[in-house]
């Protein structure tokens, strides 16, 4: 269990992370088109480099090379480093939210929110996404079962004209 700085007599409602293989290979199209570069440019950038061509030729063969290792391998890298490192909890107060190496913590109370968006990827797995004043967005990414998450935000920032359904 995180240590978060609560206040005096604040509560922990709810605490979670993104799920792995979500969070991962949720920009699979991407990741699919960069291996396919990789495979088909790599090829023939080693038949170049067989056949003694031109340093132009073999640069003109690179240059797809790079932005397909970028979108691909380093940037699933990348993300299985953030997943390691990012943390949320709600509080009846504040958001939470931990990520990097140096246990950074931002905090966002709960009277700036301004709106709560909803976007699903199944029934059981969702994105929500938290707006709040000063144009900040906070996303709480590839949550598994988020309405146990909905539940426990403050009734008053789920509702706040008594609607029926909110969400």
């Amino acid at each position: 269990m995180l240590v978060w700085p609560l206040e005096k007599n604040e509560v922990l409602l709810w605490q979670g992370r993104p799920a792995p293989r979500c969070y991962l290979f949720r920009y699979w199209r991407s990741q699919l088109g960069a291996l396919v570069v990789l495979l088909f440019f790599g090829a023939l950038f080693g038949q170049a480099w067989q056949r003694d061509m031109s340093l132009p030729t073999l640069v003109f063969l690179l240059l797809p090379l790079l932005p397909a290792l970028l979108f691909g391998p380093i940037r699933l890298v990348y993300l299985r480093w953030r997943w390691e490192t990012l943390f949320y909890a709600i509080s009846d107060r504040h958001l939470f939210v931990r990520h990097g190496w140096n246990k950074h913590i931002l905090s966002y109370p709960w009277l700036t929110l301004h709106a709560v968006i909803l976007h699903p990827y199944t029934d059981r797995l969702a994105t929500i996404e938290l707006k709040f004043a000063d144009s900040r967005r906070v996303l709480l990414e590839c949550l598994e079962e988020p309405t146990t998450c909905l539940h426990t935000l403050p009734a008053a920032v789920i509702n706040p004209l008594g609607q029926e359904d909110p969400v």
